[in-house]
């Protein structure tokens, strides 16, 4: 699938503005575009993942992948109902429990708040638990492990990934900044924003965090190039 995104504004005129073009040669500042190849139509896959800096275009992408695009973990919830009862109502309750331990939420009262006092850590993970239950045929999740500390990120994504795959020929596309949970996550392809790539996962391959990542040594005399 060939997905392309182009964002553009005003070409502002102003005095900081015409300076910053001329010391940083940004003439081109108000126009941004990416193009990505993604294998959204091989077959055989369950998790995907774009992975790459902020600002580096995985939302706008992630919005065209599929027609509902990317899935507001946030929306739906009763004010009024813990998450244990809230979280797939007509399912087992081992279900459901199951599921808030595979995502890391594994405080037990927390499963009696209701979801709108829960923290922001505790509503994602609460977020990926009922998706785990409802499990779409398709779906993208944005900021995967954002607002997490990142030995939860790590375990947290390598159960979440065993867990959603026990949902047989359901397709997920995970968006992140950090490249740090690819290896516990083992997604089926990985789309790094920073080079344009995929890299597939083929059968007993084994990701690895050290594939993915800075190309460019952070050295004095990298960044010499970038002081006002």
């Amino acid at each position: 699938m060939k997905i392309e995104v182009k964002h553009t504004c005003d070409n502002f005129t102003s005095f900081r503005s015409e300076k910053v073009k001329s010391l940083f040669n940004a003439e081109s500042g108000h126009n941004w575009e990416h193009v990505a190849e993604l294998p959204i139509e091989d077959e055989g896959w369950q998790i995907g993942l774009i992975v790459g800096a902020s600002g580096s275009g995985k939302t706008s992408i992630g919005n065209k992948i599929w027609e509902n695009g990317i899935v507001n973990l946030s929306e739906g919830w009763n004010p009024d109902l813990p998450i244990i009862e809230d979280i797939a109502p007509d399912r087992d309750m081992n279900a459901v429990t199951s599921a808030l331990s595979a995502v890391g939420l594994g405080d037990v009262p927390a499963w009696l708040r209701p979801f709108k006092v829960l923290s922001n850590g505790e509503q994602f993970r609460a977020g990926l638990a009922r998706l785990i239950c409802d499990a779409p045929d398709k779906v993208v999740v944005d900021e995967f492990t954002s607002v997490v500390d990142r030995q939860i990120a790590k375990i947290g994504a390598s159960a979440f990934a065993k867990a959603w795959r026990k949902n047989k020929g359901k397709q997920i596309v995970l968006l992140s900044c950090h490249y740090d949970i690819i290896e516990w996550l083992q997604p089926d392809w990985v789309y790094d924003t920073r080079v344009s790539e995929v890299k597939k996962k083929f059968q007993n391959d084994h990701l690895l965090n050290s594939t993915f990542g800075r190309s460019t040594e952070v050295t004095g005399s990298f960044l010499k190039s970038i002081i006002i």
